[in-house]
């Protein structure tokens, strides 16, 4: 029986064994894959291929869908579905500061982008952004053209221009001149369309002066300058010779019904109508974008009556009116200002809790600042009182050695000189705050208030008042208190209020002690105090 179970426990630890390094294994695989993905994208994508997806883990099925994806991208395999990709982002998530998740989400954007879904393609770029754990990284400069371009489709000029000039700085600081061609020309775009001719010139011939533009770049780059000589400057010969330089730079003629379609508008201004017809009805046979189609139909409608060619009028406007509706669905800008304006309420929202988070870390670092301050200075008067009331008492007790020695007839110097170093001995004491405060406020004190007082006034006047009990015996506690007070120059409601007493008794006991005292000594305490004793 031990036998048998501890070969079933053999086999289990082989087999998590052999799991945990198959599982390594892979991984380290995946890993391979995506070092030679960017340089050799096909045979990254072959060697996903001949691995068995069914048999990974889930965390590197979700590496797997993510490679996947980018794989079939860069070989420009146009995907046919999401569901890959959604395994990628739904495992990684919203991680902050991951490039995995920031990576599959790009990627789910571009899966989108590739179906001119621009709407879905803008939220999944904008969730991807602020995952990348660096700003310069090379896909987050791309996220930002990507952007760019998306809000450029649905003519959002100005959130276009933000992303590509965001695109552009990044591109700059990672030195990749091909993608500041790519965001200069797409800039250029967005100011061509709202007529700005000056400054998307400016932008034209920059791309043109970059030794990185790409060859397709270039040849339509001729195009836009066609257009900017024709509808600005109106220039009917240099618009033709930069539609040629495009043309000769162009393989496939079935792409350039855009060119087809802009030498119909230099025949119209031309007045060259039979011309501008064929120009136009040419464009239509190549492969234009929606717009050049629109423009195509509608300028054949105004042309047709003046070729006497009524019948197809009625067609021409039916297009125009089909292909200007969907133009008009295609830039329904509400899905995408959604989306824009989502991320930018997190953004802001963002922002302003890392910038409570500096207020509250810079509050709380002055506060303990000014509360080791207060403490120190706090530490240093204490020590100070605590040292000036030492060397009181050391006065103190050297006029008590010299008590003993002095001659009769300098013994009322010597208590006058206890009786001030006793004052101020009681003035480094809490209780005279505690006390003069009273008195500038007139309110009464607490017991304990009053008990703190009297404790601190008999340490500080013990001195003294020994002398006193030592020459007058009969004299009580609480008259030796209301010496004290005196000595201190305390308002009479003020000592009444501290000894308990009413004004009247008050009275009573001070002639009482005046009958008691040698005259020398209720002086003392009652009418000579020096100057030094009233500080």
């Amino acid at each position: 029986m031990r036998t048998t179970l501890c070969k079933i426990i053999i086999l289990f630890i082989l087999s998590a064994f052999l799991c945990c390094a198959g599982a390594e294994k892979e991984d380290q695989r995946l890993s391979e894959i995506a070092r030679i993905l960017d340089t050799h994208p096909r045979q990254a994508l072959a060697a996903l291929d001949s691995i068995d997806s069914s048999l990974l883990r889930e965390e590197d099925y979700a590496f797997y869908a993510l490679l996947k994806t980018q794989a079939e991208y860069k070989c420009y395999i146009f995907p046919q579905t999401d569901s890959l990709i959604r395994v990628a982002t739904s495992f990684y998530g919203d991680k902050k500061r991951s490039l995995r998740a920031a990576m599959s989400w790009y990627s789910l954007g571009c899966v989108y982008s590739e179906w001119e879904d621009d709407a879905q393609a803008v939220e999944a770029y904008l969730k991807a952004k602020p995952l990348f754990p660096d700003t310069l990284n090379r896909y987050y400069v791309l996220c930002n053209q990507n952007l760019g371009i998306h809000f450029l489709n649905r003519r959002m000029y100005t959130q276009s221009l933000q992303a590509l000039a965001e695109c552009r700085r990044g591109a700059q600081q990672i030195k990749d001149s091909a993608t500041v061609a790519f965001a200069d020309y797409h800039s250029a775009l967005n100011y061509l369309y709202r007529s700005d001719y000056a400054e998307a010139e400016r932008l034209l011939q920059r791309v043109l002066g970059n030794p990185k533009a790409s060859a397709l770049t270039n040849n339509t780059i001729y195009l836009q300058l066609a257009k900017i000589e024709l509808y600005k400057n109106k220039d009917c010969t240099k618009a033709r010779y930069y539609l040629h330089l495009n043309e000769i730079g162009t393989r496939d003629s079935t792409t350039l019904g855009a060119n087809y379609s802009l030498r119909g508008d230099i025949c119209c201004e031309l007045q060259q109508p039979d011309s501008a017809y064929y120009w136009y009805r040419r464009s239509l046979s190549c492969q234009s974008e929606l717009f050049t189609d629109c423009w195509n139909y509608h300028q054949l409608s105004e042309l047709a009556p003046v070729l006497g060619l009524t019948d197809s009028v009625p067609s021409y406007v039916s297009r125009y009116t089909l292909l200007a509706d969907s133009i008009r669905e295609v830039e329904r800008q509400s899905e995408l200002s959604a989306a824009y304006s989502q991320h930018q309420i997190e953004e802001h929202r963002k922002a302003i809790s890392r910038k409570t988070a500096r207020i509250v870390l810079t509050v709380v670092a002055l506060t303990v600042l000014s509360a080791l301050l207060l403490g120190f200075g706090l530490l240093l008067r204490d020590r100070n009182r605590k040292n000036q009331y030492l060397k009181l008492q050391e006065e103190l007790r050297q006029s008590r050695r010299q008590s003993l020695s002095i001659p009769e007839e300098d013994v009322s110097e010597l208590r006058r000189r206890k009786l001030d170093i006793c004052c101020r001995i009681f003035r480094n004491t809490p209780s005279a705050r505690l006390l003069f405060g009273h008195s500038a406020s007139n309110a009464s004190l607490s017991a304990s208030e009053r008990a703190t007082i009297l404790k601190d006034v008999n340490d500080s006047f013990v001195d003294i008042m020994l002398d006193v009990k030592n020459e007058v015996p009969q004299v009580s506690e609480q008259e030796l208190m209301l010496c004290a007070f005196n000595a201190l120059h305390c308002p009479p409601q003020i000592v009444a209020d501290c000894l308990i007493l009413s004004p009247t008794t008050l009275r009573t006991r001070k002639y009482r002690l005046k009958e008691k005292l040698p005259k020398e000594l209720f002086e003392l305490f009652f009418e000579d105090n020096s100057s030094e004793t009233n500080n």
